[in-house]
């Protein structure tokens, strides 16, 4: 793609009377939406627009206050998988797994898409910007980062939330290729403002290498994977990079290892067959046979001890009744469907 793709609305009660069912449907895979009053339930109103590429999505929002959360129950049914990085006019009060978050109005903070999390803003006036996981550096998504805030009031804040608004207003006048220059700069800039251990700067020959290394070998197990096609074993994806077993081994340390990167691979696309199944079909068992796992107790405990939770728990989201998600003006599920397509982008 060369281009971005944007798309925006903007929608109120005044003119579309179920304007804020339409939002509730529209935000069940992204958030639980909570504590919004009857009056602002009769009133809601919600301005948005996002611009999408191929390095992640991009926004800014308007709409009225309310809580923003996602439980573990939204995460079992949420195919968004990565780093949202958020900065908000008003101040936001929540927790981040647990853990209380306190944000001034003008902060960045960093969320992992995968851990729990919890909002109340009283205002929304806000920049997000969302990256699926293949393309964030390991250090923002350890657990230490989720929750992270960067105040205003420090050089770093400010420029990191300048660079987040900037990048936003433009990026719909942006190529593709500038937008994820502006992505990945801002990624960057997160590691050092945060004095996090990022490898990949320290060596950046052999991080260039180790990086072209894992997207030619994820591009091969994710074009077989969605062909139904199990990886291959590590000398023919060594022979495939066109490099050696140990330059192999060497650029999927940061993954954990060659099998560990593998593994997650499989249980990702096992994940997304589970959430896609309708009545019970494929069974739990069927889902895990396709990708490789021995029985369907290996199956569970490597999907419970990754995720956090059973292949059973998964059920997928069900819109409110009457509203169809895509019917109408709100369109979060592009943004959902667009995330789930970077979901198994190679870094």
């Amino acid at each position: 793609m060369s281009s971005p793709r944007s798309v925006a609305w903007d929608v109120s009660t005044r003119d579309q009377p179920d304007a804020f069912e339409q939002y509730l449907a529209a935000m069940a895979n992204w958030y639980e939406v909570s504590d919004v009053s009857e009056a602002d339930q009769r009133a809601f109103y919600n301005r948005s627009r996002s611009t999408m590429t191929m390095a992640g999505a991009i926004g800014f929002g308007v709409c009225v206050r309310q809580t923003l959360s996602r439980s573990p129950a939204t995460l079992r049914r949420s195919d968004i998988d990565g780093l949202n990085l958020i900065s908000n006019a008003a101040a936001i009060v929540g927790d981040a797994d647990g853990r209380e978050i306190r944000a001034e109005p003008g902060a960045v903070q960093l969320r992992d898409m995968t851990r729990p999390a919890a909002s109340r803003l009283d205002r929304i006036e806000v920049t997000t910007l969302t990256v699926p996981r293949v393309a964030v550096p390991p250090a923002l998504l350890s657990r230490e980062a989720h929750g992270v805030v960067l105040p205003p009031d420090t050089p770093g804040g400010r420029l990191m939330r300048n660079h987040l608004i900037g990048l936003e207003a433009d990026a719909a006048d942006l190529s593709d290729a500038e937008v994820e220059a502006g992505i990945q700069g801002l990624l960057l800039l997160a590691v050092r403002v945060m004095g996090l251990d990022d490898p990949q700067a320290n060596e950046p020959v052999a991080a260039a290498l180790h990086r072209t290394v894992r997207r030619v070998v994820g591009a091969h197990v994710e074009r077989g994977l969605i062909a139904g096609t199990l990886p291959p074993e590590n000398d023919e994806l060594a022979r495939i990079a066109g490099v050696s077993r140990a330059t192999l081994y060497r650029a999927f340390d940061i993954e954990g290892g060659v099998a560990r990167y593998l593994q997650v691979r499989r249980l990702h696309h096992a994940r997304t067959a589970l959430a896609r199944r309708r009545d019970g079909v494929p069974t739990v068992a069927d889902i895990g046979y396709r990708y490789g796992f021995a029985s369907p107790t290996h199956f569970s405990r490597q999907f419970r001890q990754h995720f956090g939770y059973s292949p059973s728990d998964i059920e997928p989201a069900s819109a409110r009744i009457g509203v169809t998600v895509g019917s109408g003006p709100i369109r979060h599920d592009l943004l959902v469907d667009w995330l789930e397509q970077l979901k198994f982008r190679t870094p």
